[in-house]
């Protein structure tokens, strides 16, 4: 039988009203009726119904999430800030994922919205190219922020760490302590931060003077086995690089399982960084230099930033977010002398 707000106040004594505002903490009731009331609501084994909350507030109080891969654990990460906060701030979430793929990622967004979600946060599949879905989101009034993965130039707040600049300082590091051949294991081309990742190698590179060479450059996505097989192929080159500069983390790990398999120690024979998060490249042997884009703190932001657009909607919207990103330097790179 369900237990209704009414057998909780016949119990306790008082109206149907005053049970209402005890659950929901409001200042009108006592400390004592409160936790009363509270006593009594789990003896009976109450559950608030949230569907008449929602439509007093007309708020669902949920926030849909779609992340392109949860075996990730950037976005595991990420997700752990994203809760959080969210439950700091009282909304549930919604989560789902993409599995990089642009179709499930339309779905997924699509069946969020009909879940009449009160915001989104979205870091894109690397297949994501049309924006049309992002138009439905935006004729339905819906927040939305961007993180990690972002689409800028549509109207939506962007936030995640400046990767030009970020990519600029690591690939200067190792020039400047003795890595002048560096090939790159770049990520999809498609996704922004792919493109910035890379732009950045090709300007630093080219900045010191060194010719960029073709069969150093492997665009290979972002996932551990497209860093295993890109630095497979990378290793057929004539002449080795004394470096790579990889996309991420989880391509890092791939390249050292491909780097092993060919009798090749890192960083005595190879040096390897890139981007990543700190916890993850201390799992790996030798530890990985990186970026540390620190997911847990992006994925915190973002979350505050979309629930300041929901309680704001006429507020600017738009925001383009970077936030530091530290360099961590470990034992996959050596200091080479010149």
């Amino acid at each position: 039988m369900t237990v209704r707000q009414i057998d909780i106040a016949e119990k306790c004594g008082i109206s149907r009203i005053a049970v209402s505002k005890a659950l929901r903490d409001h200042p009108d009731i006592s400390l004592e009726m409160k936790a009363k009331v509270r006593k009594v609501a789990e003896e009976l084994g109450y559950v608030p119904n949230f569907t008449a909350r929602n439509l007093q507030a007309k708020k669902t109080f949920t926030i849909g999430v779609v992340i392109p891969d949860i075996s990730n654990s950037f976005f595991s990460y990420a997700i752990h800030g994203i809760m959080d906060t969210a439950r700091a701030l009282n909304y549930h979430i919604v989560l789902t994922a993409s599995r990089e793929s642009a179709e499930l990622e339309k779905e997924n967004i699509m069946t969020l919205l009909s879940m009449r979600v009160d915001g989104l946060l979205v870091a894109i599949s690397k297949e994501t190219q049309d924006t049309s879905i992002f138009e439905t989101v935006k004729r339905n009034e819906t927040a939305l922020v961007f993180f990690d993965r972002v689409i800028e130039d549509l109207g939506f707040s962007t936030i995640g760490i400046d990767d030009y600049r970020a990519a600029s300082k690591l690939l200067n590091y190792m020039l400047d302590t003795g890595y002048q051949k560096i090939a790159t294991l770049t990520g999809s081309s498609i996704i922004q931060i792919g493109r910035e990742r890379h732009k950045a190698y090709v300007d630093v590179l080219t900045a010191h003077g060194i010719p960029l060479r073709q069969d150093w450059v492997i665009e290979c996505g972002f996932s551990r086995r497209s860093g295993y097989i890109g630095c497979q192929q990378l290793l057929q080159s004539k002449n080795l690089p004394e470096a790579i500069y990889v996309a991420n983390d989880r391509v890092a790990q791939g390249a050292y399982a491909a780097l092993k398999e060919a009798g090749l120690r890192i960083p005595n024979d190879i040096g390897i960084a890139g981007f990543g998060h700190s916890e993850f490249a201390e799992l790996l042997t030798p530890a990985l230099s990186i970026i540390n884009v620190a997911p847990d703190k992006l994925g915190s932001e973002a979350m505050q930033l979309l629930a300041e657009e929901i309680d704001n909607p006429q507020h600017e919207h738009g925001k383009k977010i970077k936030i530091p990103a530290d360099l961590q330097i470990k034992e996959s790179l050596l200091f080479k002398s010149r």
